[in-house]
């Protein structure tokens, strides 16, 4: 979309009941839309923002965070969105892949994005707590503190510490720094239906542990305080224990008795939540789909796109490595090591679009798909899994709701 249309893109999606957006947040949110109809007077929208998704330690992925997708709700617009497939990759030359949050159940939008390419990469559950009574107090070990996102800029350099402390071994989330929080809950996409706050835990000086909360009541007629996300020095399950805990106190004390957590099945945290009580009732899945593959892994044997370089990794496992990827319908992929030579054999290998996102956001263990048959070797003398998976190690990945949009 060109910068003249955002108010006819804004228009399109308020008529349909999307979460209204301002100018203002469109451009802090780096937004940006593929459009459907005639030159200058569209008929739907596909809003997405421009994201750095952690992939795993060290690998990073410039992503589109689709919402509010219209492409979908029509019949007629379904069709015609999925005959533009081979133009988004040259519409969007500077995102690698498009992700989506969708409800984990078969549905016609769910449908459409599989056939629009789009394949599941992680499971994310909703856990829900009921209160019926005033919760328990936390321990108190720590002193506690609760503010709003107008007062986080101090505590920001802390709780990027500890992010990274837990947080540091997993892909999934948005990309972290230092000065993350304060304009992700300024221009978060629902700012105007939340309220947050902030939980710290503090011993002296030090931020033991933090939680960013958000309630209200604009999704049902029950309100619902919202966990949106939980982090802990040192994977400590006491301090998470606390957190928790005065999650719930703030919810009751405004007259709030559900708490919800969405998290991934593999959230470090989980446990501390079924402990408390939390229940899991359903769940969404986080959907992708690559425009840019082949860029992806042309990165991996340089530097400077946030992706270590093949060429170090450890000795005799990836430097020299050479590999095809032959995908039915779509054009073959190749990872080339900054030390393979013509002389050397390549692996080739065969997989469905869905398992090859997996392999390239290392969701998926290389040997066990080449054992299951969903990865397969064309030449088996020359597989070598172990080095394979090496490069595209299985990553588990958590998931915040503060990033999603």
């Amino acid at each position: 979309m060109a910068a003249a249309q955002l108010p006819q893109v804004l228009n399109l999606l308020a008529a349909v009941g999307a979460t209204p957006r301002t100018a203002e947040s469109w451009q802090q949110d780096q937004m940006d839309a593929l459009l459907l109809g005639p030159a200058g007077a569209p008929v739907a929208a596909m809003p997405l923002a421009r994201r750095t998704l952690a992939v795993a330690p060290g690998r990073t992925v410039p992503v589109g965070w689709l919402s509010s997708n219209m492409f979908p709700m029509r019949m007629g617009w379904r069709r015609q969105a999925r005959a533009t497939l081979n133009q988004w990759p040259e519409l969007l030359p500077d995102v690698d892949a498009l992700l989506v949050v969708r409800l984990d159940q078969p549905s016609l939008t769910r449908r459409w994005y599989a056939q629009a390419g789009f394949g599941p990469v992680l499971a994310i559950r909703c856990l829900y707590l009921e209160m019926e009574a005033p919760p328990a107090a936390p321990a108190g070990r720590y002193r506690m503190a609760v503010i709003g996102p107008d007062q986080v800029a101090p505590w920001q350099e802390q709780m990027l510490a500890v992010h990274q402390d837990v947080f540091g071994n997993y892909g999934g989330p948005v990309v972290r720094h230092a000065d993350f929080w304060r304009p992700a809950l300024a221009w978060h996409y629902y700012k105007d239906h939340y309220q947050f706050q902030i939980i710290g835990l503090w011993s002296d000086q030090t931020l033991m542990g933090y939680a960013v909360v958000g309630w209200s009541g604009w999704h049902s007629k029950r309100p619902r305080m919202d966990i949106l996300e939980l982090a802990t020095r040192q994977w400590d399950a006491g301090i998470a224990l606390e957190l928790i805990q005065t999650a719930s106190q703030l919810a009751w004390s405004k007259g709030v008795t559900q708490v919800r957590a969405v998290i991934s099945v593999h959230d470090p945290y989980r446990s501390v939540l079924a402990r408390i009580g939390f229940v899991d009732k359903w769940g969404y899945v986080l959907l992708a789909k690559w425009l840019h593959a082949q860029r992806y892994l042309d990165g991996l044997a340089q530097s400077g796109r946030g992706v270590p370089p093949l060429a170090s990794s450890p000795a005799t496992t990836a430097a020299d490595l050479s590999a095809t990827f032959e995908i039915p319908g779509e054009v073959s992929l190749s990872l080339h090591g900054p030390h393979a030579t013509p002389a050397a054999p390549a692996m080739r290998l065969q997989a469905d679009p869905v398992t090859m996102t997996k392999i390239l956001l290392q969701r998926v263990e290389i040997s066990a798909a080449l054992h299951e048959g969903s990865l397969l070797a064309l030449q088996p003398q020359h597989i070598d899994a172990a080095r394979l998976s090496m490069v595209f190690p299985w990553t588990p990945w958590v998931f915040h709701m503060l990033d999603y949009i």
